[in-house]
């Protein structure tokens, strides 16, 4: 996703392999689920070799994670001189010693190279057989729609099937993440290979994390989603962040249990399998469900955050059958937060990562290596905002991005006077 460049001497910051079996994290970037990994009570007893997360960036707050667990964290084009791609994570992965995989974003988009992993150890999440199905619009629309659970028009399947009259198409690609390829499509648009037609459904973006073991699911947050942000950087319909919140400062009771028996019929017919995710549309008519995640999503590191609780551990203990006994969403922060927002900061010209320490002061996620060029229109961090409602968190990671724009757009003899 960031700009390419040389290959580099490897990350610093890595702490010493611990003895015995470790796990894996693999993802297009892993940061958030080895933070709740790094947290995690199971993790210690079950791997005490610690974790090996590969991902694109091995950002520097990934790196300092190995203070305080057993870590070897890689960047598939900075350490291992390989080109960002999936079948480079892929074969970053099976040249390591491993005993376990848990996975983040990407991975679903290939669920061949997915059973490439199974064979070579145990899957902590979704098999390959469950994702293949989930992310198949031609097998999850017309189940939806067997189930009632509403969703846009959607045509995917072996024949082309005229929209009705009057709605606005969306172009989807079948392997897609944060957006990427989404674009309007002319009604009589012809249906390009690996992808789908969708019908634009006007209302807010959301998205919804649950729990399965395969049989039951249990929601763990609802969240608005930001696409296309423009004061952020963003651009039509490129994933911009998250606010969590109270589910019901956006849906009723009633909307937020059809969302719960969404997610339970989900986690039923597909199998489904520790924590996971799907985006639906609020629309004038309720919600309508769009696209399933079936891994760690971006919104969870701020559910995790407001309720308190170790997600890792949750997802972990699904995988044994074992549910939380009530929606972790009921669960409040002792400390009072009420909503916890994500943005996706992106680069509007080159810019250069700042180092950890300077950005971290910020309150940043995700941060680049220190000196690591960023293309424009490439994500230079995650900012993070507190705030007593949704608009006040947006206006602060509005006012948080210009500071970093003036930190990672400077030369570094200007830093200390940004930081004063």
């Amino acid at each position: 996703m960031r700009h390419a460049r040389p290959r580099l001497a490897p990350s610093s910051g890595r702490s010493l392999p611990g003895r015995g079996p470790r796990l894996l994290l693999l993802g297009v970037s892993v940061r958030a689920l080895a933070a709740s990994a790094a947290a995690s009570r199971m993790l210690k007893r079950r791997f005490p070799g610690g974790l090996l997360a590969i991902d694109y960036f091995a950002d520097a707050d990934l790196q300092a994670l190995g203070d305080r667990v057993a870590l070897e964290a890689l960047s598939i084009s900075r350490d291992l001189g390989m080109r960002r791609s999936l079948p480079a994570l892929y074969r970053a992965a099976l040249q390591r010693d491993w005993r376990a995989v848990v996975y983040a974003g990407g991975i679903e988009n290939r669920p061949a190279l997915l059973a490439r992993l199974e064979r070579r150890g145990a899957v902590l999440g979704n098999a390959a057989a469950a994702v293949r199905r989930v992310r198949d619009p031609r097998l999850l629309f017309p189940f939806l729609r067997r189930a009632g659970i509403p969703h846009p028009w959607t045509d995917a399947g072996p024949r082309r099937t005229a929209p009705p009259r009057g709605i606005r198409l969306l172009h989807k690609p079948v392997r897609s993440g944060g957006g990427g390829g989404v674009r309007p499509a002319r009604l009589r648009a012809a249906r390009e290979r690996g992808a789908y037609l969708q019908e634009f459904v006007g209302g807010r973006l959301m998205s919804a994390a649950f729990v399965a073991d395969g049989h039951r699911a249990v929601l763990l947050g609802i969240s608005e989603q930001m696409a296309g942000w423009k004061a952020l950087g963003g651009s039509g319909f490129r994933y911009g962040g998250n606010i969590a919140g109270p589910a019901e400062t956006w849906l009723e009771g009633a909307a937020i249990d059809r969302l719960a028996g969404a997610a339970t019929a989900l986690a039923r017919r597909f199998r489904l399998r520790g924590v996971n995710g799907f985006d639906f549309v609020l629309a004038a008519d309720g919600p309508r469900l769009i696209e399933i995640n079936p891994r760690y999503t971006a919104s969870m590191e701020l559910i995790e955050e407001r309720t308190g609780l170790n997600l890792f551990d949750v997802h972990l203990a699904a995988l044994e059958g074992r549910l939380p006994r009530a929606p972790l969403e009921r669960r409040r922060d002792r400390r009072g937060v009420r909503f916890l927002a994500k943005g996706i900061l992106y680069a509007t010209v080159l810019a250069r990562g700042a180092g950890l320490e300077p950005l971290r002061a910020l309150g940043c996620r995700d941060v680049p290596a220190g000196g690591e060029p960023i293309a424009a229109g490439q994500p230079i961090c995650s900012l993070i905002a507190v705030g007593p409602s949704p608009a006040d968190c947006r206006a602060r990671l509005v006012r948080r991005a210009a500071q970093v724009r003036r930190l990672v757009e400077r030369p570094p003899s200007t830093l200390a006077a940004v930081l004063r």
